[in-house]
């Protein structure tokens, strides 16, 4: 097993109907693949996890890559797993709200406001798995 952690910014952004669309399509394709995770959306920014097969994961996210809606696509951490942590889910999805910035905020000290959380995470890497298994279990 194999996962991969990447940001991406949508500098036009995703309307509702559109995040809709965007994760009925991934769940689809997922499952054909044999691919889980989980998709976080906050103000124009992605962070997501993919668990899978090496080359399906990696075949995934150079889809991801190419893709023109993504910008500042980055690989914040990718290695290998024993097993899966969203095994329940072809993709699951969290959109970022106050009450959950703020519960993914308040364990960094001097936290600046003015800093997205996908950014504040992303510069944290450590904390990344964390962040998504707290969201999966706790929110």
């Amino acid at each position: 097993m194999f996962e991969l952690l990447y940001t991406s910014v949508v500098p036009a952004g995703f309307s509702e109907q559109e995040l809709v669309d965007l994760l009925e399509k991934s769940r689809s394709k997922n499952k054909q693949h044999g691919i889980t995770g989980m998709l976080i959306y906050h103000n124009r920014e992605i962070m997501q996890i993919l668990e899978g097969n090496r080359g399906e994961v990696e075949a995934l996210f150079q889809t991801i890559f190419e893709d023109d809606r993504h910008k500042s696509v980055d690989v914040f951490y990718q290695g290998e797993i024993e097993h899966r942590s969203f095994t329940d889910w072809s993709m699951a999805f969290k959109l970022l709200d106050d009450k959950l910035i703020s519960a993914i905020t308040s364990g960094y000290e001097g936290h600046d406001k003015n800093i997205s959380p996908i950014h504040m995470i992303k510069n944290s890497p450590n904390r990344g798995m964390k962040t998504f298994i707290d969201l999966r279990d706790n929110f």
